[in-house]
């Protein structure tokens, strides 16, 4: 099981700051995405603007993830 967290935008539409996913050893970021959207559908129009972070380090789709680590769903930051 991973935990992830939403934050700003995506925890909006989500619907919730906090979901858990289960996942196999090995697995990478883009393989868990079909999971996370099926789960909450309303964040796949935000797909091209997140960005993700594996226990505090941001991280791309080719990076692994395992049981016990934590997910970060970032949203595209504005201001100045």
């Amino acid at each position: 099981m991973i935990k992830v967290l939403l934050f700003g935008a995506a925890a909006d539409r989500a619907g919730t700051r906090e979901t858990e996913i289960p996942v196999e050893e090995g697995v990478t970021l883009a393989e868990i995405w079909p999971q996370l959207a099926e789960m909450h559908p309303d964040l796949v129009p935000m797909r091209d603007t997140l960005a993700f972070a594996v226990n505090g380090e941001y991280a791309r789709g080719d990076t692994g993830v395992s049981p016990g680590d934590e997910v970060a769903v970032l949203p595209p930051v504005s201001g100045g």
